[in-house]
């Protein structure tokens, strides 16, 4: 059997990996939010413009879905 020995350079590797990890989830999740937090502000304007209109209904099973539509710009 092969024995793992961890030294100093290992050490240091693992530590900047995992530390690079946890940077990139953090990031992920930050652009996350902000993507949704421009969504939701975009559609809000949309809606204020008219361009926007739903309408909600029940599905085959009783779900209650909304359907969505969004008009184009008008140029």
């Amino acid at each position: 059997m092969e024995e793992i020995i961890i030294n100093s350079n290992n050490f240091i590797s693992l530590g900047l990996f995992v530390s690079f990890l946890i940077l990139g989830a953090v990031m992920i999740w930050y652009q996350g939010t902000k993507a949704y937090d421009k969504g939701i502000r975009e559609a809000v304007l949309m809606h204020r413009e008219g361009r926007l209109t739903y309408s909600d209904y029940k599905d085959e099973n009783g779900v209650t879905m909304v359907d969505i539509q969004i008009d184009p710009i008008d140029d």
